[in-house]
């Protein structure tokens, strides 16, 4: 009687285990392909803008110059100032529609995220929209360039795009300070702004949006963290990302 209830009682619990087990395992391969349906996801994205950005740099932008070109020879032989004057309208709007067209395929793709890496790349980005947004953008690095691969540098400059839109669109901002730091064993970016207060986490669980979504899932596809801390006169963000 005892050893046929030690007996059963050992392979209840072995079915148990062997139940919790395949459980645990079901979530962990679910967790894992949800995480690399994200990533393929991600990196299709980033192929399509690279796809566009040269499409318009490429395509647009060269049917736009050889318009320009032409433009400016008819000018050139016209002696009619009626016409003349049609002739400079004409070329000032195509001259808006290439820095238009300039704007977007930079947005889409920095060319300098490649070529000089992130940091340049960085001061490049505030530089513009220092710009053009009448907005001081203020970025200080303290560290050497960081040595990011590419994904791992697209990933972050896209978050850091989100990031600056939002406090542009929505934000009240009149100076932002970004500061990029390697405190022991990992990279920091802060990012500082005498904004309207946003707290990040808790919009981010109401949000109908894809913005939030998109800086949690780029930061998660990385491993990057961000914390906000409390800034009763604006917001603070920290990225830390492990070297």
């Amino acid at each position: 009687m005892w050893i046929g209830t030690t007996v059963m009682l050992f392979f209840a619990f072995g079915l148990l285990f062997l139940v919790l087990f395949y459980q645990n395992y079901f979530i962990k391969m679910k967790r894992k392909e949800a995480e690399l349906l994200l990533q393929s996801s991600l990196e299709s994205e980033k192929k399509e803008r690279i796809r566009i950005a040269a499409d318009l740099h490429d395509g647009v932008s060269g049917d736009l110059n050889a318009i320009r070109n032409y433009l400016s020879v008819l000018q050139r032989g016209e002696k009619d100032e009626e016409k003349q004057e049609l002739f400079a309208e004409i070329k000032e709007g195509i001259e808006a529609a290439l820095e238009n067209t300039r704007q977007v395929s930079y947005k889409l793709m920095p060319p300098l995220l490649e070529l000089a890496g992130f940091k340049v790349a960085l001061e490049d980005y505030f530089g513009r929209l220092t710009t053009n947004s009448k907005i001081a953008f203020e970025f200080v690095c303290n560290t050497e360039a960081p040595d990011f691969s590419n994904e791992i540098a697209y990933e972050l400059f896209r978050v850091v795009q989100e990031l600056t839109t939002n406090m542009i669109k929505y934000g009240g901002v009149t100076h932002c300070l970004v500061l990029l730091s390697s405190p022991e064993a990992e990279y920091s970016l802060e990012i500082i702004d005498n904004g309207i207060p946003f707290d990040f986490y808790t919009s981010l669980k109401t949000s109908k949006g894809s913005g939030l979504k998109n800086i949690s899932s780029r930061l998660k596809v990385i491993g990057a963290q961000m914390k906000q801390k409390e800034n009763p006169k604006g917001n603070h963000y920290i990225i830390t990302l492990k070297r």
